[in-house]
């Protein structure tokens, strides 16, 4: 695939833009987003991808635990709610998406089955992969940029297809996605990076992301299923 985005990140810094387009990119590249009219983003943070979303889909919802989180001035339908339990009926939504949260689950199973039921079988996961060799949010916590939650429980790309089996998705597509911590290195360690560089190294992170192997050991699991 192509490490020059097709989806419009304009605005976004070098860290924020290189850590949701990571994310982002396989459901842009294969049109997963085209023609819903409903999302429902589980553990929405501070509504980057909500708001990414409410530009393009109809009826964008976003639920958290943690309602400090949210940022109130985006103007974006928000539910304080837990993923283990979700307060709607079955089928509300036409996909559910939720990038790095699946981690700090208590429960990951069930909020799997909460998420498919709500969505009816169509899903955008995002989640670290524990083959990384790199632990960003470890090496973050040694610099004091980041507080480690109390829960985080990294799959490989093995054990999510089986929690998704398991769940009962059965259509799914999981892929191996970024090497470079640019996210971290610009917004915590406050990197300059000149623009040249930059397109250099996305242009190797695109060649990792193919290699045989290789490719098994990049740090985000993104997972996709049609429903």
């Amino acid at each position: 695939m192509d490490s020059t985005p097709s989806c419009n990140l304009a605005g976004k810094s070098l860290g924020e833009w290189h850590h949701m387009w990571v994310r982002l990119k396989d459901g842009e590249q294969l049109n997963f987003f085209a023609k819903l009219k409903s999302i429902l983003d589980v553990g929405c943070g501070n509504g980057r991808y909500l708001k990414y979303f409410s530009k393009r889909i109809q009826f964008a919802v976003g639920i958290d635990i943690n309602k400090k989180a949210f940022i109130k001035e985006l103007g974006l339908n928000f539910i304080v709610a837990d993923a283990h339990n979700l307060p709607f009926k079955n089928g509300c939504f036409d996909l559910f998406f939720s990038t790095d949260v699946l981690e700090h689950l208590s429960k990951p199973l069930r909020a799997l089955q909460e998420m498919r039921r709500v969505s009816l079988g169509r899903i955008y996961l995002c989640t670290p992969n524990k083959l990384c060799p790199v632990d960003m949010s470890k090496v973050a916590s040694w610099f004091g940029t980041h507080k480690r939650p109390s829960i985080e429980k990294y799959v490989t790309k093995q054990e999510l297809a089986i929690l998704l089996k398991i769940a009962g998705f059965r259509n799914y597509l999981i892929t191996t996605r970024s090497f470079l911590p640019l996210g971290w290195l610009v917004e915590h360690k406050k990197a300059k990076i000149p623009s040249a560089v930059t397109k250099i190294l996305l242009e190797i992170e695109s060649c990792l992301e193919k290699f045989p192997f290789i490719k098994n050991l990049a740090g985000v699991l993104v997972a996709l299923d049609w429903g």
